[in-house]
């Protein structure tokens, strides 16, 4: 090789490692689609599943390595195998566009091949109408409709999925466990070639089923149909999925409203079932039989003869001892033609049927108070057929009974205890501090948000409705009190509140002011307290507790409550806290401090404004507690599922009139719990009421529930 040829090749190599260096790394790396591209699809059906299919191809005999095949079905991948086929689901009678694509090194590439693909019908129909009741102790019934026009072999039972058993009859029985536990069934022909699933049912311990459908019964007959229709049923966990109606044991149709028109079948008897979401059926309806000679429906007058053999419509119901929740109906009986027979009374509230009654004359309960509801009612014969409905009669039911109490409690809306116990127990309190507002740590902003139902429960019955505004940070709450256009803001914006809510007042709940913040917070207080009671508000404050007026105490110096008390309509004192979440352990309210806190506000001017707050929960520390281990707050019920879980015994302590205890968790952490109970609480009531002070509760739905027979909380009437 001559030395010019020696450049030249030099140049040549050096060219090529350029233009290789510069080619993308996927175009370098992407293979021809002749080493890779599936070919010779082919579908065949998956042995003992009649909705899937087997899908093979063959593939090239030179290959890269790391080479994978993704399966697409109509667009939407499937699945992804190293290997030459894969089952995909294919409902019977389907049709699909099933693509395989080439994978190399994890990449798709542009190398596929496609096949359409039928699947085969199923070989003895799809299980329709699979439900669960109730069955012997500890276990459900699992009950289906056999296929139409065919006779299964059997029946395979898939659980969570996986198939679990063979059976020859279209009922299974099944043990209710602690776990949800999902049910589906399929046919299976004689090759043992599985039909597709039915729709899943979900077992599991202390599910029960929906109310049964009342009044049901056929609305409308004409010679070539029958509408039939019922009341609503109630889904005791979830809610109500549809129902389904039955001829003969069998499904026929499945609907979403309580309503529905189907072909005219002489001598054809329905009955309907109630489902909720997890596939749990209610008990039958009374039957509806559309006989040879069934009546065409027509309208009538009340005690009118009844057209065509129905029955005629019944009185309008006449409303006694209607009262805030319950309310007595009567009517007089409907018209029935010579051969019927009465089966009951459809109870109509605003259109919707909610009951069937036997007699003319119904009790009703669970009503809201002051609501306002149009009723009427409609005969059943014993075939189902209904009469037209009476005429309505609208009934307003009375007003709750008031409250009687004088008790102050607040309530903490975000938990449903809370409310719950309030709505139990209102007729001993007087007034509620429901927490809806609070402020922004970023923004210094009021945020938040009213709940009207417990706006509403509580006027109702006359509790006056004092929300908390709820500010915990030292930073922000100095802003508010000393930066004139931010206080502007907030005075203006918790009136505000008021006008827009309709709420009775404010409760103020302010705490972590700084000391230097003492004469601010003050006219703060003042400037709001002129605001509402210029509208007929009241005001509220809550306080930290003391037994003197320390200068430069953390919690106590910024409330100055002679300042306060002439324009607050109650000053409420938060008697609790000798102990905290980061403190040692120990008793949380000693009686002997909280004696001595209600000495020193008898000496304050208005003194009767000022009520004694006691805690209603108890406080749960690890080890020695502190910052390190800060304790965590325990309700009374919660700590007695305490006691017993570890076997835990309480001591009383006579010195500071509270319990305690001790346990050992399961990672071997020693606890120490500090509360109080009915008594030890009522004995605080009991020390307020002595000095002629206010009493209330830190929080509503946390207490001993025998708190609320004590003396101190005794109403008339």
């Amino acid at each position: 090789m001559t030395l010019r040829s020696l450049t030249s090749f030099a140049a040549l190599a050096v060219a090529l490692a350029l233009t290789t260096a510069a080619a993308p790394a996927s175009a370098a790396a992407a293979p021809a689609c002749s080493t890779v591209r599936p070919a010779h699809l082919r579908v065949a059906p998956s042995t003992g599943a009649a909705d899937r299919v087997i899908v093979a191809w063959s593939v090239p005999p030179r290959r890269p390595a790391r080479l994978a095949y993704r399966v697409l079905r109509d667009g939407a991948v499937v699945g992804q195998t190293s290997s030459r086929r894969m089952s995909i689901a294919l409902p019977p009678g389907k049709r699909a566009r099933v693509t395989v694509v080439a994978v190399v090194g994890g990449r798709p590439t542009r190398c596929s091949a496609r096949i359409t693909v039928g699947g085969a019908q199923a070989p003895a129909g799809a299980v329709v109408g699979l439900a669960a009741r109730p069955g012997a102790r500890g276990h459900a019934v699992l009950l289906w409709d056999r296929p139409a026009g065919s006779a299964p072999a059997g029946y395979r039972i898939l659980r969570d999925g996986r198939v679990a058993q063979r059976v020859t009859r279209p009922s299974l029985t099944v043990p209710m466990t602690k776990r949800a536990v999902r049910y589906q069934v399929a046919t299976l022909d004689a090759k043992g070639r599985r039909g597709p699933r039915s729709s899943t049912v979900t077992v599991q311990a202390g599910h029960r089923p929906p109310t049964r459908p009342a009044g049901a019964g056929a609305a409308a007959v004409t010679g070539s149909s029958i509408t039939l229709s019922w009341g609503r049923s109630r889904a005791v966990r979830g809610r109500i999925a549809g129902y389904r109606v039955q001829r003969a044991g069998r499904t026929v149709k499945a609907v979403r409203a309580t309503r529905v028109t189907l072909p005219k079948a002489a001598g054809a008897s329905y009955r309907i079932v109630a489902l909720d979401t997890a596939g749990w059926a209610s008990a039958d309806s009374d039957p509806i039989t559309v006989g040879a000679n069934a009546p065409v429906s027509g309208k009538s007058r009340p005690g009118a003869p009844a057209p065509h053999g129905a029955p005629g419509a019944p009185g309008a119901p006449v409303a006694a001892a209607v009262g805030d929740t319950t309310l007595s109906l009567s009517w007089s009986p409907a018209p029935l033609p010579d051969g019927s027979a009465l089966r009951g009374y459809r109870l109509i509230r605003d259109g919707v049927i909610v009951a069937q009654v036997a007699d003319a004359q119904a009790e009703v309960a669970n009503l809201e108070p002051k609501s306002g509801h149009d009723w009427s009612v409609a005969a059943v014969d014993t075939t189902g057929v209904v009469s037209a409905p009476s005429p309505v009669t609208h009934v307003l039911q009375a007003d709750p009974p008031p409250t009687l109490g004088t008790a102050q409690a607040f309530l903490l809306a975000s938990t449903d205890s809370s409310f719950a116990a309030f709505r139990k127990t209102y007729r001993q309190i007087g007034v509620i501090y429901p927490t809806f507002w609070d402020c922004d740590h970023a923004s210094a902003a009021l945020g938040g948000r009213n709940d009207a139902d417990i706006v509403r429960f509580a006027q109702d019955r006359k509790v006056k409705v004092l929300p908390r505004i709820n500010c915990q940070s030292t930073a922000i709450l100095h802003r508010i009190l000393t930066e004139p256009a931010l206080r502007e803001t907030w005075l203006s914006g918790v009136v505000g509140l008021v006008d827009q809510y309709g709420y009775d007042g404010l409760n103020l709940d302010f705490e972590a002011v700084a000391a230097a913040d003492r004469d601010a917070l003050t006219s703060f207080v003042i400037d709001l307290s002129g605001r509402l009671h210029a509208q007929g508000k009241l005001l509220s404050q809550d306080v930290s507790p003391k037994t003197k007026d320390i200068p430069n105490h953390p919690r106590g110096t910024a409330f100055d409550y002679a300042a306060i008390a002439p324009h607050l309509d109650w000053v409420f004192v938060m008697a609790w806290g000798g102990h905290w979440s980061t403190s040692a352990p120990g008793p949380m309210d000693d009686i002997g401090w909280v004696r001595h806190i209600a000495d020193y506000v008898s000496t304050m001017p208005n003194h009767e404004r000022f009520v004694i707050g006691t805690m209603l929960y108890g406080m749960d520390w690890v080890g020695d507690g502190g910052p390190d281990h800060p304790g965590e707050g325990r309700h009374y019920p919660e700590i007695q599922q305490l006691i017993a879980r570890y076997g835990a015994t309480p001591i009383y302590d006579a010195d500071v009139d509270s319990w305690h205890l001790s346990y050992t968790d399961e990672a071997g952490a020693a606890h120490t719990v500090w509360y109080p109970d009915a008594a030890t609480t009522g004995r605080r009531l009991a020390v307020a009421r002595e000095h002629g002070l206010g009493i209330g509760f830190w929080r509503l739905g946390q207490e001993d529930d025998r708190l609320w027979s004590a003396p101190e909380l005794a109403v008339a009437g």
